[in-house]
């Protein structure tokens, strides 16, 4: 059976999700499971109204490893992705049909991003440093937690690093909205990164569910607030 009949390929076509691409049957399914994972986790049936109307296109990126990366309306998913690499982009996705809007709302509401204004510059500074030492022999990475993106007043969803912002927040806080048991277990396993607020970001210890939490509880407003009914 080709791609074009197989019944997961139909399904994720009537959702207007489209697979470009050799994707496997086995892939084909763990994609089409992982949206209804989305749809039963936050109520929302209506793939399309969630992504407001507009397609969006998962392809191979063709390159090693276990993450991959949004642009537009496409999706670009390394050879070894995880179910949370796909729920992270969907995040992504989300964010961009949206005009962003959801990211700038979860700032706000979080008050999360403090000082970014200045930490944003250094930290593309900190990188391009890293990079020019490397050059020079110096094979330590350089990472500055004084300059990590502020979550706010609510645990993050997963813990922060040098990568994290507000665009970043989002897609992690979507994701934990599908996977809440595996956010719970990044959020315990981030608080051993040295911080003084690492062991605020260990939400488990207060709350059961990530869509217990303050900034699941916000998220999930976002998803309702964001996918009006037809």
């Amino acid at each position: 059976m080709n791609k074009e009949t197989a019944p997961d390929h139909q399904k994720l076509t009537q959702m207007d999700v489209h697979l470009t691409g050799d994707w496997t049957p086995e892939e084909a399914a763990r994609i089409l499971k992982v949206i209804q994972k989305l749809a039963s986790q936050t109520g929302e049936q209506s793939l399309p109204t969630l992504f407001n109307h507009r397609p969006t296109t998962l392809h191979h990126s063709n390159r090693p490893g276990r993450v991959g990366h949004t642009r537009g309306e496409d999706i670009y998913l390394d050879n070894e992705w995880t179910d949370w690499t796909l729920a992270h982009e969907l995040g992504h996705r989300w964010n961009i049909t949206w005009g962003r809007k959801p990211e700038l709302e979860l700032r706000h509401a979080t008050r999360a991003g403090k000082l970014e204004w200045l930490k944003r510059p250094l930290r593309l500074f900190e990188k391009w440093l890293e990079r020019f030492l490397k050059r020079l022999g110096f094979k330590n990475r350089i990472d500055w937690q004084a300059l990590w993106y502020d979550p706010g007043d609510a645990p993050p969803p997963c813990g922060v690093d040098r990568n994290f912002n507000a665009s970043e927040d989002l897609a992690e806080s979507f994701a934990a909205m599908i996977f809440p048991q595996d956010a719970k277990r990044r959020a315990a396993k981030a608080v051993g990164r040295l911080t003084k607020q690492s062991e605020h970001w260990n939400w488990g210890k207060q709350f059961t569910s990530f869509d217990q939490t303050p900034r699941g509880k916000i998220t999930h407003q976002k998803i309702r607030r964001h996918s009006p009914p037809d």
